[in-house]
């Protein structure tokens, strides 16, 4: 059996005991309610609805300050006085007729002017709290018009901010193809600049190194001449001696040598 489900026992008490010892309550009470309304002044004819009228009223009370309560809805405090003044109403009832039947106190003017008082005071708080209904539908239906509302607000913000997302996406593909097409332009150009640079350093690579072989080439040649003309010995240590140079540079600026 779940730990949730209720003990038969309970539910009888629920069910059976619990109508029933309202329905004796409110049997006991009829006689001492009635012969108060006739000691007030009411005739026989009209005397019985009092035991109506305080019931009722206790019960309808008690009833709208729990479904107040438990809806979380305005009015609890005032619910709730008016189950406390029915129960302590309902009480005095019984206790002043008994008081009165058994000689323990007499009718009084101001004991009159009370009782009298109970069916419009009963009358005026019931109607206020007839009221219960009507506003608790009418606060179910403001807050089924707010969730509307909140639903409504919530699908036009995400709508709007989708728009808004997908043009700014839109947006920044554009933007990112036209710095694509412009980094392509650019490394287009550096690579010519590069294949030009290259171009222009292997000119100027080119330009000093024939223009140093040549120089070399006749400096061994006039050193040549100058030791042939001093009638020694042409040799390549002499000359490399003469221009202080190497063998191995001699021989690669001067192919022809001996």
């Amino acid at each position: 059996m779940p730990a949730s489900a209720m003990p038969w026992y309970i539910k009888a008490v629920l069910r059976i005991a619990l109508p029933a010892a309202c329905l004796a309550a409110l049997y006991l009470s009829i006689p001492g309610e009635i012969s108060l309304a006739k000691t007030a002044g009411w005739s026989a004819h009209y005397a019985p609805a009092m035991p109506v009228c305080l019931s009722v009223y206790a019960l309808s009370a008690g009833a709208i300050a729990t479904y107040r309560r438990k809806m979380r809805l305005p009015g609890q405090v005032t619910a709730l006085i008016g189950a406390l003044m029915a129960l302590i109403l309902a009480m005095s009832a019984q206790s002043i007729s008994h008081l009165i039947e058994q000689t323990y106190m007499e009718g009084s003017a101001l004991l009159t002017v009370a009782v009298s008082c109970i069916p419009p005071l009963v009358i005026g708080h019931l109607i206020h709290m007839a009221e219960t209904p009507s506003q608790a539908v009418s606060a179910s239906e403001e807050m089924e018009e707010l969730k509307e509302m909140n639903q409504g607000l919530m699908t036009s913000l995400v709508a709007v901010e989708s728009a808004a997302l997908t043009s700014h996406a839109g947006a920044i593909l554009v933007e990112l193809e036209r710095v694509t097409g412009a980094v392509e332009e650019l490394s287009e150009e550096t690579e010519e600049l590069t294949e030009g640079l290259e171009e222009a350093l292997k000119e100027a690579e080119a330009k000093p190194r024939r223009k140093h072989l040549a120089l070399t080439r006749d400096k061994i040649e006039e050193a040549r001449q100058a030791l042939a003309a001093k009638g020694e010995s042409v040799t390549v240590a002499k000359v490399c001696e003469v221009l202080g140079i190497s063998q191995a540079t001699y021989y690669r600026y001067n192919a022809t040598a001996a």
